[in-house]
């Protein structure tokens, strides 16, 4: 047996103990939070990995610094949603769930304005529309609304995504919540 078999062996036994007298001892929830945090990590390592095999795939030409900023944003929470030239969203990184309440396999297939609603602004979402026609970068802040119609001030960043031959191939927006003053 291993010294980590043996650990884990031992854990199990305090942990079977402690829920048997109606308590927890602290170095099980410690190796929980610890196994919770390395899970975490494995599924970043993992939705990073996909990212850059999605680009190597329809051979976006991006520079290295370009990517990384893409990746660095999903690091630090922030939501990537990739969608086709129509705007039909392909896929979006696992923060979508977190902002939105969508399951991310929910929306693919769907376009963006599954997230509008009443209140969001037109001009905005005109002025948006607009830009990715031009193939332009565009930048705004929407009115959003959650699965359960709660709404929330959106801030996106938007870049069109060109393939080696200058093709349009995607639109990658990164998104993340403003939290209200």
């Amino acid at each position: 047996m291993t010294t980590s078999e043996s650990y884990v062996e031992l854990i199990n036994r305090v942990y079977s103990r402690s829920r048997q007298e109606g308590s927890r001892s602290y170095p099980v929830a410690s190796y929980e939070v610890f196994l919770l945090s390395q899970a975490q990590e494995r599924a970043k390592r993992k939705e990073a990995d996909l990212f850059r095999k999605l680009g190597d795939i329809f051979d976006w030409q991006m520079s290295r610094r370009q990517r990384n900023g893409y990746l660095k944003s999903m690091r630090l929470g922030f939501t990537l949603v990739l969608t086709d030239p129509a705007k039909t969203i392909l896929w979006t990184s696992n923060n979508f769930l977190s902002m939105t309440g969508y399951i991310p396999g929910e929306v693919l297939g769907q376009t963006p304005s599954i997230l509008q609603g009443p209140d969001t602004d037109a001009r905005t979402l005109r002025r948006v529309r607009e830009s990715l026609q031009r193939e332009e970068s565009v930048k705004a802040d929407l009115l959003n609304y959650r699965k359960d119609g709660e709404s929330y001030i959106c801030r996106v960043a938007i870049d069109p995504l060109y393939n080696g031959e200058g093709e349009l191939t995607h639109f990658l927006a990164v998104e993340c919540e403003v939290k209200a003053e």
